[in-house]
């Protein structure tokens, strides 16, 4: 890792993640592009994620405000480089993620963004549903907004654009990936690779399966009125 002046600023919000944690962090120290700092945002945590997050060699910063997106806001902010990587605490991150990142932007001067597919955790949960879905995601996005969509665990922006966008603070309304999308497309063009790949984890789903199919339809149908509207 390059700690001081890197290419690439890998972000990721955390809240009581001392069990995934590790295994993200693992997943980065074995990337082909090693030229990245890592900032892991502890958002009130009251286990050892940011004990873990530092005997991995990650920057630890704070943010008192609860939630995803002031979390994610704040590692933005404090991100050195002008290439932002953002993932999740508990996904797995592909050995080539960082190098796919990094030759995509320099490649393509022109784009503020890009995001990619997942894979499965589990053999009985075939990769390819994911990728039918987030294919889908995208697609249903760019018919109703115009734009691809940015997805959370696996997405990356560049700092100077980033910074001209003034995104919705409440994520409990919006779904904030969606609404970074929006907020991204007006400062120029985006980018879905789905060779981009990282392990998506389902422990959400598995906690609170009427959350899943419920409450995040709805956020991400209001996340579209309100900027389609706007």
């Amino acid at each position: 890792m390059n700690t001081k002046n890197p290419s690439i600023s890998v972000v990721i919000p955390a809240y009581n993640e001392e069990k995934y944690l590790p295994r993200c962090l693992s997943s980065l120290k074995k990337q082909t592009f090693q030229d990245f700092e890592v900032i892991v945002v502890d958002n009130n945590s009251t286990d050892k994620t940011a004990e873990i997050a530092l005997k991995y060699g990650a920057k630890v910063v704070r943010e008192n405000t609860q939630g995803m997106t002031p979390a994610r806001e704040r590692g933005f902010r404090e991100a050195k480089a002008e290439i932002i990587a953002r993932t999740d605490a508990d996904t797995i991150v592909s050995p080539t993620w960082l190098q796919t990142i990094y030759h995509t932007f320099i490649s393509n001067p022109d784009i503020v963004a890009l995001s990619g597919s997942f894979t499965s955790p589990y053999h009985m949960f075939p990769s390819f549903i994911f990728h039918f879905y987030m294919i889908f995601l995208v697609t249903l996005t760019r018919f109703l907004t115009g734009h691809i969509s940015l997805h959370g665990p696996n997405l990356a922006v560049r700092k100077s654009a980033w910074q001209k966008t003034s995104v919705h603070k409440n994520d409990k309304i919006i779904h904030e990936d969606i609404d970074l999308s929006c907020h991204m497309a007006k400062t120029g063009r985006m980018l879905f690779l789905p060779q981009l790949t990282t392990t998506y984890s389902l422990r959400r789903m598995r906690k609170n399966l009427l959350s899943t199919v419920i409450d995040y339809p709805l956020r991400y149908n209001r996340t579209i009125y309100i900027h389609v509207s706007s």
